[in-house]
């Protein structure tokens, strides 16, 4: 039997280099996520959630394009 679809939309396939440590880092937090959970969490699971994140804060009426603390305060 296939595995259920995660995304439920039209997707794009999208290559991401990262570092090792950044990767082992979102693996450990993604072990730990699955085994409080009843569902499989994947490093993809949470970088997808991370994105959807950023994309809400930068569609905030508040948000200037600044990043970082020091951005707000050279408004």
């Amino acid at each position: 039997m296939p595995r259920p679809p995660k995304i439920d939309e039209p997707t794009k396939t999208y290559n991401l280099l990262m570092t090792k440590v950044q990767y082992d880092k979102l693996a450990t937090h993604a072990a730990a996520m699955q085994k409080r959970s009843l569902e499989q969490v994947a490093v993809a699971d949470l970088i997808r959630d991370a994105i959807d994140i950023y994309l809400e804060g930068i569609e905030d009426d508040d948000y200037e394009g600044g990043v970082g603390p020091l951005a707000s305060d050279s408004i």
